[in-house]
């Protein structure tokens, strides 16, 4: 069954046409998130949104992510639930509505490669009793303000009926004050989910499954630990020579166990003075590529309601 509807946006100033498919096989289907048909942008950083709805007559769980990748222009692409209608399914410039969809389920960053699956034991929880609303995120990186690109990608999501036994969460840690100076062999940043917050945000363990490192083109180490009784408990993952055209997903067999009350800290560690990173001035958080992030984004089972994100801003707590 597929459905087809097409509108006008305004920016992108030409015709476009939605195709969203639903495949099914018993018990399994496959629903595809696929951005609108857009002209891109000539304009070096760009983040587009476009809202979609999707059936909630059954409860699904998502048991894999398959992106569909359809023009170079792509940095990332996000895929969040939302708790409510935007009343809009057309492609747009990201705004402050856009961002109030907070629970991301999967993410894809340029030099990613096949399909990202869910743990064996559990599955993200879509449709009935769940959300109805998916929000994709694409950002596209132009830096030759190309006029002639498009895009019409996205991911295809592979569900089923028959649930597993946890529900999956994600949730994103991190730093958004980052100042690295030029001309400088090493910066560390921190970014720390403190105990406070995990007391209070967590009301049992959790089991970690997957992380991902992110940082941009001046990052060359991150690592991210479990702090226990203020020590290094765990160090749950690690990449001592980052390069963020080769992002990696670091998967944890076994599970993870994190206890609330327990900390999470990621450290970056960034070189502005070597080879094609040699920067003159100072280097700051932001969301293009030319700018600089600190970011880990972790699955765990089973999900927990609101913890979704445990950022800070210096030592402010942005979420707790």
């Amino acid at each position: 069954m597929y459905n087809q509807a097409c509108v006008v946006i305004k920016y992108f100033a030409i015709l476009l046409c939605s195709i969203s498919g639903v495949k099914t096989k018993g018990s399994d289907s496959t629903v595809d998130i696929i951005l609108t048909y857009v002209r891109i942008p000539p304009v070096r950083t760009y983040y587009v949104c476009q809202q979609f709805e999707i059936s909630d007559d059954l409860t699904l769980h998502v048991t894999r992510f398959e992106p569909i990748i359809n023009s170079s222009a792509i940095h990332h692409m996000l895929l969040f639930g939302c708790e409510f209608d935007m009343e809009t399914r057309s492609p747009h410039p990201c705004i402050g509505l856009d961002y109030r969809c907070r629970s991301w389920m999967v993410k894809w960053d340029v030099g990613m490669e096949g399909v990202i699956d869910m743990p064996d034991v559990a599955g993200v929880r879509i449709g009935k009793g769940s959300f109805k609303y998916l929000l994709l995120q694409i950002h596209w990186n132009n830096p030759q303000l190309r006029g002639d690109l498009t895009d019409q990608s996205g991911f295809r999501l592979h569900v089923t009926t028959r649930l597993r036994p946890y529900d999956v969460g994600n949730v994103q840690i991190g730093q958004n004050k980052i100042n690295i100076p030029g001309m400088t062999s090493s910066t560390a940043v921190s970014g720390t989910c403190p105990g406070l917050c995990t007391q209070l945000m967590l009301p049992a363990p959790i089991h970690l499954t997957e992380v991902y490192l992110h940082m941009h083109g001046l990052g060359v180490k991150a690592a991210i630990d479990i702090i226990k009784d203020r020590e290094v408990w765990t160090r749950l993952a690690e990449e001592r020579d980052y390069d963020y055209q080769r992002p990696t997903w670091h998967h944890l067999r076994p599970a993870a166990i994190f206890e609330p009350g327990n900390s999470l800290r990621l450290t970056c560690w960034y070189d502005s003075n070597a080879g094609p990173r040699v920067r003159q001035n100072a280097t700051y958080f932001g969301q293009g590529s030319q700018a600089e992030m600190c970011y880990a984004f972790i699955r765990y089972y089973p999900r927990v309601m609101g913890f979704d994100q445990c950022i800070q801003n210096g030592t402010i707590n942005l979420n707790c």
